[in-house]
């Protein structure tokens, strides 16, 4: 099929509030339209007055051609990422088709939004424009013009550039985006620029897979509408389910009076949905219908149509969930249309560890209202460094939280909790190092017991004393 797509051109299609047969819409029909199909696009919610009217003049002078209408709920039609994003919903919707793009009518920024989708998209889009009549050779017609690009990344480059600039500064307060993650939030902006798919977030519990879901609501073009977050795991399947979806009053005991489930209150904007991996079937079942549907069912009451961006996280293996039954494969396909998946602070390596220690050492300072920022010993910076931190990133924020409660300046390496020292992977690899720190512990265990320590790790006493004396831990 071959496509026609054009804006609305609310001044020059139209001339004293009636329809301009010299304007671009119409005069494009008159003269040079050989399409399967006409999709007219308005910036407006819907009921747009002139763009109804030019629709309907076009289809009784041209009634035998397929012309219609989409209105795309522009809120700034110079944003450019937003025009971007919504005019990018409808090439997809003709991905397998020939699309012939009509840029003449709309604003600058619209024009520079078609010209990124035709470079990006990778889609069979042409650009034309036409050079109105008056400004022809013959002045008998307007003149179609093909426009031929020679590609080049140059603008594009500069755009994002920019845009990456002002991410950096609306985000580095409260967030450091280090360079082992920083491909990541790359991709997460390219996401969030494509607005209808959902999103899958994978990794460990505290690497920040709800900052990264924040950041994709905050760049895309529902950043002006709600966000809503909700922690799945924590609710029975009825708790959850009229969290969600809401309930009508007199639908249940206790149902008082009508309640909006997050999915209404997300409605235009995104809900993240977290630890999605713990649902129960019941409520997976009820999640793929809202996916395939686009609406959701209240507790007593009838069907709701939602727009909403649904971004789901996980720390749970879903494949591997999915091979044993106990997560739906169609779920599993209709969350995962894109997925990001964080590293744990131990993958991502000292350097990183050593930004993100000096990163909260300075916000806890503030946070905390501290008058001096504290200074890590040489010893206490190498145990913080060496540690695997299995809690991520939180576990590290509330380390040096705690080191701020505690300590006003200097932090030695015998004032850092335990467990750091303990579990610090500088510590060496071999089996003496191993045998001695074992001992000790056990030793400590039985309260400097030597026959029920031996018991307990399986040798004789005598064995015991010659390795404490090997060892030379102390009796």
């Amino acid at each position: 099929m071959k496509v026609l797509i054009s804006w609305v051109a609310h001044n020059n299609d139209f001339e004293n509030a009636q329809v301009n047969k010299t304007g671009p819409n119409y005069s494009y029909h008159q003269h040079f339209f050989n399409h399967d199909k006409h999709v007219i696009l308005s910036s407006a919610k819907g009921d747009d007055t002139r763009t109804e009217k030019l629709l309907a003049a076009l289809k009784k002078d041209f009634n035998k051609r397929v012309i219609e209408c989409e209105y795309l709920n522009v809120s700034d039609v110079i944003d450019l990422r937003e025009v971007k994003t919504k005019i990018e919903s409808v090439l997809t919707k003709y991905a397998k088709d020939e699309i012939d793009i009509y840029i003449s009518p709309g604003t600058p920024t619209m024009q520079v939004a078609w010209y990124l989708c035709h470079e990006g998209l990778g889609f069979k889009t042409t650009l034309f424009q036409t050079r109105p009549t008056k400004f022809t050779h013959d002045k008998s017609k307007p003149e179609l013009i093909k426009i031929d690009i020679e590609k080049s990344s140059f603008p594009i480059t500069s755009m994002l550039h920019q845009q990456n600039i002002e991410e950096k500064e609306r985000n580095i307060e409260n967030y450091l985006i280090t360079p082992a993650i920083q491909p990541m939030y790359e991709n997460a902006r390219k996401i969030a620029e494509t607005d209808n798919v959902t999103v899958l977030i994978l990794g460990n519990s505290g690497t920040g897979k709800e900052h990264l879901a924040k950041y994709i609501h905050h760049n895309s073009v529902r950043q002006h509408q709600p966000y809503v977050t909700l922690n799945c795991s924590a609710f029975s399947d009825q708790l959850l389910e009229s969290r969600l979806f809401g309930y009508k009053k007199g639908s249940f005991t206790g149902a008082e009076k009508d309640n909006l489930g997050l999915f209404e209150e997300a409605n235009g904007g995104t809900i993240f949905l977290d630890e999605i991996g713990d649902i129960s079937p019941y409520m997976q079942q009820s999640l793929l219908r809202v996916l395939q549907e686009k609406e959701i069912m209240p507790i007593g009451g009838k069907s709701v149509i939602i727009n909403v961006r649904i971004i789901a996280a996980t720390n749970r293996n879903l494949p591997e969930l999915c091979e044993k039954e106990k997560f739906r494969w169609d779920l599993y396909y209709r969350l995962s249309v894109v997925e990001l998946e964080l590293p744990s602070l131990l993958k991502r390596g000292k350097k990183d560890l050593k930004e993100m220690i000096d990163f909260f050492i300075i916000q806890k300072k503030h946070q905390l209202k501290k008058a001096k920022k504290i200074q890590l010993s040489k010893g206490a910076n190498d145990v913080l460094l060496n540690y695997s931190y299995p809690g991520n990133i939180r576990e590290l924020e509330n380390i040096i939280a705690r080191l701020y409660v505690y300590h006003e300046e200097r932090v030695e390496i015998d004032q850092l909790p335990e467990r750091l020292q303990e579990h610090s992977t500088s510590q060496p690899l071999n089996w003496e190092y191993v045998e001695k720190e074992h001992i000790k512990k056990v030793y400590a265990l039985f309260q400097c017991n030597q026959r029920q320590t031996a018991i307990a790790i399986g040798w004789a006493i005598n064995t015991l004393k010659a390795k404490m004396k090997l060892y030379k831990i102390e009796i």
